[in-house]
């Protein structure tokens, strides 16, 4: 499954189940595929113009990243959270972040490490501006999983990779204006090697989503990583 926080692979890279995954984790993000929606093995055959067995295979990998729910009996669905498990996800998220934004500000003198957070941070940034919600996503992804990985922790970025495909959400979402703020704050405190700073902000970040459950909720929910 191609790792929608990294640099894609081009589609001529891809196997056909990869380009199926892809195509309906950026169909989530452009609305193409909402929570609830039942994905029809026929249908996908037909619009992908591959095997079952290759629809199939896209299913199985989307179903363990929690993008779907499968059952022999009423076949797959997008998945849809409630309210309290966008909530859990996003404390759970909270925590993770934080420590990874700690501990790349206490690795930050490898000059590596800190060619990676600026890139990150720079592209993010640029994507905070655009119009294309994908990129976005794409690009905040790949930031957290940078300061992971600048962190030298592989387990963190591992734990980091598979809370990402958990959520994304179609209305609760940042000001352009106030998103960049923030993870300008926390890219600043991460590259002044500042630990405390950087886990805070990054801390402080998700609490405001989490914040705005109560008031901008609606059940779109979906399985791929939160928006913010």
């Amino acid at each position: 499954m191609p790792d929608e926080s990294r640099t894609p692979k081009p589609d001529s890279e891809m196997s056909s189940s990869d380009r199926i995954v892809k195509s309906i984790l950026k169909g989530l993000y452009e609305g193409r595929f909402v929570a609830g929606q039942r994905l029809v093995e026929p249908d996908l055959v037909s619009q992908y113009e591959v095997s079952r067995s290759t629809v199939r295979e896209a299913i199985k990998r989307l179903a363990a990243m929690g993008v779907v729910e499968a059952s022999l009996n009423r076949g797959a669905r997008i998945r849809q959270l409630s309210k309290d498990e966008a909530r859990n996800v996003l404390r759970i998220i909270e925590v993770i972040v934080g420590l990874a934004a700690r501990l790349a500000a206490e690795n930050i003198a490898d000059p590596d490490g800190r060619a990676q957070v600026e890139l990150a941070l720079a592209d993010l940034l640029s994507a905070s501006k655009q119009a294309d919600r994908y990129e976005f996503v794409r690009q905040r992804n790949r930031f957290n999983r940078t300061l992971a990985r600048v962190s030298r922790n592989p387990e963190l970025e591992q734990m980091l990779a598979n809370l990402q495909v958990h959520l994304v959400r179609n209305r609760l979402v940042m000001q352009p204006e106030d998103r960049a703020r923030s993870y300008a704050m926390i890219g600043a405190a991460v590259l002044a090697g500042d630990g405390d700073e950087a886990e805070r902000q990054a801390r402080a970040h998700v609490r405001r989503v989490v914040g705005m459950l109560d008031d901008v909720y609606v059940p779109a929910f979906i399985g791929t990583g939160n928006d913010d």
